[in-house]
């Protein structure tokens, strides 16, 4: 028996439901949905402001005014889609109608699980491809972008170790300090997000001080002044850089210095039945990954 509307309106709803800590991402940056969901590349600016004033002595000439202007050039990047799917066998759609039918349940009712499923791989990899890119289609994420701002965790903790699980509060507090300076130290843009691994993340749940019961995340909360929003994610651990440690970063969410392409949102396809009545529907979004115009607005440090 095949997939009836109402079952996939079911289904349509679980799979576009927004879940917190999937779309994380989407809640820090903005997403640019500007081009055609029929675009195969996007293209954008990429700048480097520089410029200056001066003051004037009387009878100056307009060769002694100085110019405001960018450096920079422009990008094309490909589109590429994230696909997945989602099968039901031809038993197990008889079983969601009948019960249905039978006035004991949702006509879908099984695998939200799978459903559910779907959509986060899209979000992950979306996630993934924004901040680490893929080698294999030589995609640049956030991480290894031309131009963005690197360096290594200065502080040293226990046995010399710069790995967060061997620092103090306060060194943990210097390392983001300094991350942040990194970004503001021209006074050209504000780090607003931090991204740490889950594990760097657990370690702000710390208590600040022996003396004190406030963790270092609500000290950071409280005090409002280093980020607007903190990011814990796999992104950044080595097993999904290819790197040797782990990484920390900050940057600045303007739109003006970086969003997240969205070409065409996920997207469930019509259900294509075998032989045998058993269904498969493509889940699908389009994205071309970061467009960063202003990479001096990121920092990446090593050695977490």
């Amino acid at each position: 028996m095949p997939l009836r509307q109402e079952d996939l309106v079911v289904i349509s709803s679980i799979l576009y439901k927004q879940k917190e800590d999937e779309l994380i991402l989407r809640e820090a940056v903005h997403l640019n949905t500007s081009y055609p969901s029929f675009s195969t590349e996007i293209g954008y600016e990429h700048f480097t402001k520089k410029g200056s004033a001066r003051i004037l002595a009387f009878g100056a000439s307009a060769k002694d005014i100085p110019r405001v202007g960018e450096i920079g050039g422009r990008v094309t990047k490909p589109v590429y889609k994230i696909a997945t799917s989602i099968a039901f066998e031809e038993s197990e759609i008889d079983a969601y109608q009948s019960r249905a039918a039978l006035g004991q349940g949702p006509a879908v009712s099984l695998d939200t699980i799978r459903i559910e499923t779907a959509r986060r791989l899209i979000a992950e990899e979306e996630q993934r491809i924004f901040f680490t890119g893929d080698a294999k289609y030589k995609i640049q994420g956030m991480f290894n972008h031309d131009g963005i701002v690197t360096g290594k965790v200065s502080e040293v903790g226990k046995n010399g170790s710069t790995k967060w699980e061997d620092k103090t509060p306060l060194q943990k507090l210097a390392d983001l300090h300094a991350a942040k300076a990194a970004v503001e130290k021209d006074g050209l843009f504000k780090a607003k997000v931090l991204v740490l691994s889950p594990s760097a993340y657990l370690g702000l749940l710390k208590p600040y001080s022996e003396m004190a019961t406030m963790t270092v995340l609500k000290w950071l909360e409280s005090e409002g002044v280093f980020f607007d929003k903190i990011i814990p994610t796999r992104a950044v651990q080595k097993e999904y850089t290819g790197l040797s440690e782990d990484l920390i970063c900050a940057f600045d969410n303007n739109p003006e210095v970086v969003e997240l392409s969205l070409i065409e949102d996920v997207k469930l396809g019509q259900p294509v039945y075998d032989l045998l009545g058993n269904s498969e529907m493509a889940v699908t979004e389009k994205t071309a990954g970061i467009i960063l115009r202003h990479p001096k607005g990121v920092y990446v440090g090593t050695g977490v």
